[in-house]
């Protein structure tokens, strides 16, 4: 998400212009004499991809969100796993609603002509508020991984720490720490010379402490700990015996903790698979400046940051029909809630019938019977 530039705009981007600078292509007459206007660079691309797909993928995912949201805080289903994926699907949701205004207003309409306030408002969404969302999600799925693996390979630390309260209490820090991890952004100046752009300038100073502290705790901590995570989770999961119990109830909720670490392997998979890449892509870019004062020419960098966000989008997507595949007690309840929308004969009757037994059936998420929910949290 971020669109950094070293005084290397790259080959010319979609505008329109009559007098035109020999080395940077655009018209420096009309910028001092409308100095209250601001190019904001765009390629044919990012009109397509921002201006059409990205708000309809948005839109979609917040809409699929809004079920998970619903699904995961019914009475019964109430587990610090499933408020994490509650929080999850929040900030995934907030990270592309929260540039929507300035999509359809710059991209749709193609504005590339901006005022300082427009010029701010698109930056800051951008650069500062919706990577502050993101952030938040990586962690929570970091948290979601942790309290996965403890529940897998230290069962009585997990029913002691993995509670409501205090995954609400670290979502909380979560939120606070991310807003001030990139509060860089929110302060900084967009507009120059006629550009809106965030550049960096020489010395880079605080542009490349913040570039370095948001990639570290943004990408690089949260990657290498989910792959840690995830490999001692597949370790355990491919050794774990099958039940020899003559319980069915003990076996079902064996099954059902097995599903669930399955279910939170895939939600891992899927966030590193645009995520790792990205992190490489980061990490180069960041070689580039502290080595030669460089970067890979703009059409290039945008192309990389639009195939990233999209990918981003695509995985927040995947994780409803994750949860809709594995959990079956959170499909149980989506099917609920459509048979209420549409308000049929006798619904009310069957609707009450699966509600009972959905509270008397073991929990996918906690891997526990409806009895010992209570006292064990997962």
């Amino acid at each position: 998400m971020e669109d950094i530039q070293i005084y290397d705009l790259g080959p010319e981007p979609h505008i329109n212009h009559s007098h035109t600078d020999p080395t940077f292509g655009y018209d420096y007459y009309s910028f001092d004499h409308y100095y209250h206007e601001h190019v904001y660079s765009i390629f044919d691309f990012e009109i397509v991809i921002y201006g059409y797909i990205w708000p309809v993928l948005v839109i979609i995912t917040c809409l699929c969100n809004c079920l998970v949201i619903v699904g995961f805080l019914r009475k019964h289903m109430r587990t610090s796993a499933n408020i994490i994926l509650v929080f999850i699907a929040i900030s995934d949701s907030l990270t592309g609603l929260v540039t929507l205004p300035a999509t359809f207003y710059v991209y749709s309409r193609e504005q590339m002509l901006l005022s300082e306030d427009w010029c701010n408002a698109t930056m800051i969404t951008r650069l500062y508020i919706s990577r502050a969302f993101h952030t938040i999600s990586v962690w929570e799925t970091v948290l979601l991984g942790f309290q996965r693996f403890l529940h897998v390979r230290h069962p009585a630390a997990a029913n002691r720490w993995c509670t409501i309260k205090k995954t609400i209490g670290i979502v909380a820090v979560m939120y606070v720490l991310s807003f001030l991890l990139h509060m860089y952004h929110a302060f900084d100046i967009k507009t120059s010379h006629g550009f809106c752009h965030w550049e960096l300038k020489e010395p880079c100073g605080w542009g490349c402490a913040y570039i370095w502290a948001s990639f570290i705790l943004g990408h690089a901590i949260p990657c290498v700990a989910l792959v840690a995570f995830t490999t001692l989770m597949l370790r355990s999961v491919s050794k774990r015996p099958g039940s020899t119990s003559v319980d069915i109830n003990v076996r079902r909720r064996r099954e059902q903790n097995r599903n669930m670490t399955i279910a939170v392997l895939l939600i891992v998979v899927i966030f590193l698979i645009p995520e790792l890449p990205y992190g490489l892509f980061y990490l180069l870019t960041m070689i580039l400046i502290q080595s030669v004062q460089k970067i890979l020419p703009l059409r290039t960098n945008r192309i990389i940051h639009a195939t990233y966000e999209l990918a981003l989008v695509l995985s927040f997507h995947l994780n409803f029909w994750v949860y809709c595949v594995m959990i079956r007690s959170f499909r149980s309840g989506i099917k609920t809630l459509f048979k209420m929308a549409r308000c049929k004969e006798g619904t009310l009757s069957e609707l009450e019938s699966e509600r009972t037994s959905s509270q008397n059936m073991s929990y996918e998420l906690a891997g526990i019977s409806a009895r010992e929910s209570q006292d064990v949290e997962m």
